[in-house]
């Protein structure tokens, strides 16, 4: 099951409360990740800000519901429901007028939930952005370009190690990237940058026979248009060779993810409250 929108966990961890006891916040976190049936790999899941995305969704939550007088925190850590939540749980809503101010307007997302939303659209925009750049380049520069991208990903032993061959008569080789010193293993790579046609099961064959004709049993190919489905379908059953097929769009978010062609300019420093440190302070004799 996804992790739940921010409303739903307000209501659960309202719910929770219901027998007017306090409960210590911390121990209501798996009650509550148990009641949506959330998988660990769900609970490891993470914000934009490096924090635990449900984890963090339960604390603002709490801090909502405690700003509008519905909970209240009689102690370090503990949560306990107020006569003014009890009716809002009894009414059933959290878009009630009797809760709602100028003040603490109704919300449906957590601060981090915002941010993640932002930073998706930034990416996504800077992701477009950078194919349009691409298919603005010479073949020649887009050679090496695709290079460049395989060596961030990690592939090659080191910076030098991957290069482009001659723009004429490459055999249909238009880089290697070697992955060990010797040149036992090489990646081989071809690089169509066209703009709007896509590449089709004919190009891919024809680079099939430039590894065979080379002895290569890996290659890349990396377009920033996209391929056929007869293209896709084609190398997807090679079997003693194995092509990787990389489109335009795919391209763009490698080189975001790794840096390439991309650049900084401003850094957001996000900090989240340090519950181990508090834990051992607190909790020690």
């Amino acid at each position: 099951m996804t992790i739940p929108k921010f409303n739903a966990i307000k209501a659960a961890l309202l719910d929770e409360l219901q027998d007017g006891q306090p409960h210590l916040l911390r121990e209501l976190v798996p009650v509550l990740a148990r009641k949506f049936e959330l998988t660990p790999e769900d609970l490891a899941t993470r914000h934009a800000s490096g924090a635990l995305k449900f984890e963090n969704l339960v604390r603002w939550a709490r801090q909502h519901l405690k700003d509008d007088g519905t909970i209240q925190t009689p102690a370090r850590g503990v949560v306990q429901i107020t006569e003014q939540g009890t009716q809002r749980r009894n009414i059933g809503g959290f878009d009630e007028p009797l809760f709602r101010t100028a003040e603490l307007p109704a919300i449906s997302q957590s601060p981090d939930e915002a941010l993640d939303l932002a930073m998706e659209q930034l990416t996504t925009q800077l992701r477009s952005d950078v194919l349009d750049r691409v298919r603005q380049v010479l073949p020649q520069q887009f050679e090496r370009l695709v290079v460049d991208v395989l060596l961030a990903m990690g592939y090659g032993f080191d910076v030098s190690s991957g290069h482009v061959t001659r723009f004429s008569g490459d055999g249909g080789i238009d880089g290697l990237v070697h992955e060990d010193k010797l040149g036992l293993s090489s990646i081989y790579i071809q690089a169509k940058r066209y703009t709007e046609n896509s590449v089709g099961r004919p190009e891919v064959q024809q680079f099939l026979g430039a590894l065979t004709g080379a002895g290569a049993t890996k290659g890349v190919f990396i377009t920033s248009a996209g391929f056929t489905r007869d293209a896709r379908e084609f190398a997807g059953r090679l079997q003693n060779q194995k092509v990787a097929l990389i489109d335009g769009t795919q391209l763009a978010r490698l080189m975001v993810e790794h840096g390439v062609g991309v650049a900084t300019t401003k850094t957001l420093v996000i900090q989240h409250v340090d519950s181990d440190y508090f834990d051992a302070a607190w909790d020690t004799p």
